[in-house]
């Protein structure tokens, strides 16, 4: 009889593993500073002077001279203008208007009717007479 066995066999593993190497650097930083120093500046101050100027001017002499000026007058003129006078009058003014009305008309309907005719006839009437 054969028979399966499992038997335990130890097994290894490897692994690799990349370590990476620290090197040591220099850093330089840089930093700003700002510092508010206070510097003497030499100030000017304007000063607005007002000098008058010398100006000649001539004088003028005033006379007094009579003058003649002939000043237009209006003047008037009549004039008489016949103007119409308007009369109102009436008018009577007729206006033709045109209406179209319907009307029912009576209408005649021609109808054939048969009328049966009488004629009379003379009948012979036989008796049989037995013998």
């Amino acid at each position: 009889v054969e028979q399966i066995v499992d038997v335990p066999c130890p097994q290894v593993q490897q692994e690799i593993v990349h370590v990476p190497k620290v090197i040591p650097q220099e850093r330089i930083i840089q930093q700003t500073v700002e510092q508010v120093v206070e510097v003497p500046v030499p100030m000017t101050q304007e000063e607005v002077v007002h000098v008058p100027t010398v100006v000649n001017q001539h004088r003028h002499h005033h006379v007094q001279v009579d003058q003649t000026v002939h000043v237009p007058v209006p003047q008037v003129q009549e004039e008489i203008i016949h103007v119409p006078k308007i009369i109102p009058q009436e008018r009577i003014i007729q206006q033709t208007v045109e209406q179209v009305v319907e009307v029912p008309v009576p209408m005649t309907q021609e109808e054939v009717v048969h009328v049966p005719k009488v004629v009379t006839q003379e009948r012979n009437h036989h008796h049989h007479v037995e013998e």
